[in-house]
């Protein structure tokens, strides 16, 4: 994730991260994370329209959810997250 965002992390060694392991359209993929922060229900947002303009939906973001402590948190879209990787 950090290679597809731009995002720093010191995390860069498989025996450092963790993989998760993810489904989407009867495929499975495994994405590398620094650390996993907690499990939550969330209501899934669309994102505001004029985002559009950014082509964020082709980059592997599919909508956002406000966390109980008012933090934006971003959903990711497997399929389209998958295809924004393989093109780096």
């Amino acid at each position: 994730l950090h290679r597809v965002y731009g995002v720093d992390t010191k995390i860069t060694n498989i025996d450092d991260g963790i993989m998760v392991w993810v489904e989407s359209s009867e495929k499975s993929y495994c994405i590398f994370v620094d650390q996993l922060v907690g499990e939550q229900q969330v209501v899934v947002k669309p994102l505001p329209a004029y985002l559009n303009s950014f082509n964020i939906k082709n980059s592997g973001i599919a909508g956002c959810t406000i966390l109980g402590d008012g933090n934006i948190s971003i959903i990711l879209d497997i399929l389209n997250l998958y295809s924004a990787s393989i093109n780096l």
